[in-house]
């Protein structure tokens, strides 16, 4: 067997069935699907029973584990040397799995490995709103992935993109529970920064966007917020010491001032406590005025936002330096 398909479901029944038939129709054959049922209570148990191909393999988890334990559960289960994660609402496109496959077995030291989504190309592409993450090199060394994780956040993107060795991630300590809701960027960022990341610039999946996404709801909540402010807080012990003034400021531009829209939608509609909670807990001393005050960068796309962007990306390439510093998708 080649590679073990991960998905984790809790009350999927809308979209498990299409997630499903995406792996039933690939032309590679060489594959187990684990499904992991977090305690569904939607019907979502009733259509996985009714499942009956061999290589699918269903557990129905008496408690929720929570995503990120789901995770770790269907990991220790894999019993190919490589995984392909999906969320139950993803799906994937037609020859994903041979290629995923192919450019893991290629690599026999990527833990992780990131693929686009439907769409990315563009997003990726001069212009696009991931563009100057587009001028990342396929490969990663550790010490550039940790500055790659602390400048563009969550280099992974939704689980639906990821492909990795179980046994590797679980050597680095699999998915934190502590980060209920950004577990996956923290234990990426983890497992870069031991093993480096690879970037497989090809759209192989296709990520579903909808108002039901636990991601959502809990970013309306502010419940994301302060699992990443800890998540950057843990990065920014990981990152050259002489950095930390620019991160400062790119984290004030580019990851807090961000939050200013739901902040004001959030006073507008009188939930002053909540809408307080945007601004606890910033790291490196950030304050709220600052992340306020450099909204107007981004929102009117300002070129001196990227200064810090283009800084921080020309460190990437020198910690990187080992190898070959070719641009890939400039």
């Amino acid at each position: 067997m080649r590679i073990s398909v991960l998905i984790p479901v809790y009350n999927g029944k809308l979209f498990i069935a299409e997630a499903v038939d995406s792996v039933l129709a690939q032309e590679c054959r060489d594959w187990e699907l684990v499904i992991s049922d977090n305690g569904s209570t939607d019907g979502t148990r009733d259509y996985l029973r009714s499942l009956s191909d061999p290589r699918i393999r269903v557990y129905e988890q008496p408690v929720n584990l929570g995503i990120m334990g789901n995770l770790n559960f269907l990991l220790a289960q894999a019993h190919a040397p490589i995984a392909k994660i999906m969320g139950h609402d993803d799906l994937l496109l037609t020859g994903a799995l041979e290629t995923i496959t192919r450019f893991m077995e290629e690599r026999p030291d990527c833990a992780v490995s990131r693929c686009w989504a439907l769409g990315d190309e563009l997003r990726y592409s001069k212009g696009g709103a991931l563009e100057w993450e587009g001028l990342l090199p396929s490969r990663l060394e550790p010490a550039a992935s940790v500055l790659a994780f602390a400048t563009f956040g969550n280099l992974v993107g939704n689980i639906c993109r990821a492909a990795c060795r179980p046994r590797m991630v679980l050597q680095a300590g699999g998915f934190d529970k502590k980060f209920p809701s950004a577990g996956d960027y923290e234990a990426w960022q983890r497992v870069a920064g031991i093993f480096g990341i690879w970037l497989q610039n090809e759209e192989l999946v296709f990520e579903r966007i909808h108002e039901l996404q636990d991601s959502n709801l809990r970013t309306e909540r502010n419940e994301i917020d302060t699992q990443v402010n800890s998540i950057l807080e843990i990065l920014a012990r990981e990152v050259d010491p002489s950095l930390l003034h620019v991160l400062r400021r790119h984290w004030t531009i580019h990851v807090f001032s961000h939050r200013c829209s739901r902040f004001a939608r959030q006073v507008f509609t009188g939930r002053f406590s909540l809408a307080a909670s945007v601004w606890r807990n910033l790291p490196l001393g950030v304050s709220a005025f600052s992340s306020i005050a450099a909204y107007p960068l981004v929102k009117l796309k300002l070129a001196r936002a990227n200064a810090t962007t283009n800084y921080l990306l020309d460190h990437i390439l020198k910690n990187n330096k080992n190898l070959p510093v070719s641009i890939s998708q400039a």
